[in-house]
């Protein structure tokens, strides 16, 4: 995933957490289920020199277009760095990260049709007019969510922090902290949302094994966070991290740009 994995590979009105949820449990968007792992391709992207962003969206436009059409839709977001552990001498190697988020079989399905179909490529010409990105794929789980929040937020704040599991540890033992953690705070902490995402093609170069993805509405989200993690919640963070060596949290800003049936 090159080097723009180490900050980005960053989403009960009715409270659900993959672990404990009921069987008429809330859906997110494209009737995706928070319960079973989703597909999630990760394109990193550069503007093509003399393209504007705005440029960008309108072949953005033309492709959820496509997508309806062709009945290919998946959710769609846009995430662009804010605070990173990048600098001056190591700079942010992308103007931003697109993350397609479906399940697997639409995953494919969609795949074979903008690979065959004359108006699929068409629009990858187009795209590839615009700007380059990088594709990778992994899995994504939902840890814990706001079900009706994540549906209906467009503009958010998403930390991502890459973990790797010391020796010793399994993966059945950062399952049982994750659990403890949702049940001591099932109301979240200002966040909407808690996934980690696995990678799995492309990811060789990738921060870690996987990424806690934490999604908040609004920076005072974050801060009321920030404001736990301060007062004591620092304790725990340094247990885990006795578990699993991670990057620490990075910020991105995020854009919904589609949903499914929208």
């Amino acid at each position: 995933m090159n080097k723009v994995s180490q900050v980005v590979l960053g989403s009960i009105l009715t409270f659900a957490s993959a672990g404990v949820l009921a069987d008429d449990h809330e859906m997110f968007a494209g009737d995706m289920d928070p319960a079973e792992p989703m597909s999630v391709q990760a394109q990193i992207c550069n503007l093509n020199d003399g393209v504007s962003l705005s440029d960008y969206n309108k072949v953005t436009e033309e492709y959820k277009k496509w997508a309806k059409k062709n009945d290919a839709e998946v959710a769609l977001f846009r995430q662009f760095p804010m605070m990173t552990h990048n600098n001056p001498n190591n700079r942010y190697p992308a103007d931003f990260v697109e993350f397609l988020v479906t399940d697997f079989e639409n995953a494919g399905t969609s795949w074979d049709k903008w690979m065959t179909t004359k108006t699929g490529q068409k629009l990858a010409a187009e795209w590839g007019d615009v700007g380059t990105c990088h594709i990778k794929m992994g899995a994504l789980f939902t840890q814990w969510a706001d079900v009706e929040a994540i549906n209906t937020d467009n503009d958010r704040i998403v930390t991502w922090n890459w973990c790797t599991r010391r020796d010793g540890v399994t993966h059945d033992d950062l399952n049982k902290a994750h659990a403890a953690f949702i049940e001591e705070n099932p109301d979240g902490l200002g966040n909407i949302g808690w996934f980690t995402l696995y990678p799995n093609i492309g990811g060789a170069d990738a921060a870690g094994e996987f990424a806690h993805i934490v999604v908040y509405p609004d920076m005072a989200g974050l801060m009321e966070h920030q404001e736990w993690f301060a007062k004591g919640g620092w304790r725990g963070r340094m247990d885990y991290y006795q578990m699993a060596d991670c990057t620490g949290e990075a910020v991105m800003t995020e854009q919904v740009l589609g949903r499914p049936g929208a």
